[in-house]
């Protein structure tokens, strides 16, 4: 759980919630952050509910989970290092690594095979 203060207020976040894209919001997710909150922050408990607004966002993924690294097959300068999903922030470092060894022509210490853009197939591609 993230607690951030914002100008509207305080900004509660930290749940993941895996479905499909056109699944209604389980908002029993969100009771459990501001149970979470109250006991936290004293001064929440007596919030009224029309003064706390509900809000989820689609966190895009890969249909495997992992993430994408790797040079483009169409434009040859660029080179993708994304879909890292939740846990972003810790992989960061070790992917900005790896996109520097490919700028840099330095063989990588890891096998990126796994994590190549060409294991889809896109709509509309021919190679």
């Amino acid at each position: 759980m993230a607690n951030t203060p914002t100008a509207r207020g305080l900004r509660l976040s930290g749940q993941v919630e895996l479905a499909t894209v056109d699944a209604p919001p389980d908002w029993r997710r969100v009771d459990v952050l501001m149970e979470h909150a109250k006991g936290t922050y004293s001064g929440l408990a007596g919030s009224p509910a029309q003064k706390m607004e509900r809000w989820m966002g689609h966190r895009p993924s890969t249909p495997d989970g992992l993430p994408v690294i790797g040079p483009s097959s169409r434009f040859p300068d660029v080179i993708y290092a994304f879909g890292q999903g939740h846990v972003g922030f810790a992989s960061g470092p070790v992917t900005g690594r790896i996109v520097a060894d490919q700028i840099s022509g330095r063989a990588t210490n890891i096998n990126i095979g796994v994590f190549s853009p060409r294991r889809f197939r896109w709509k509309g591609q021919t190679s």
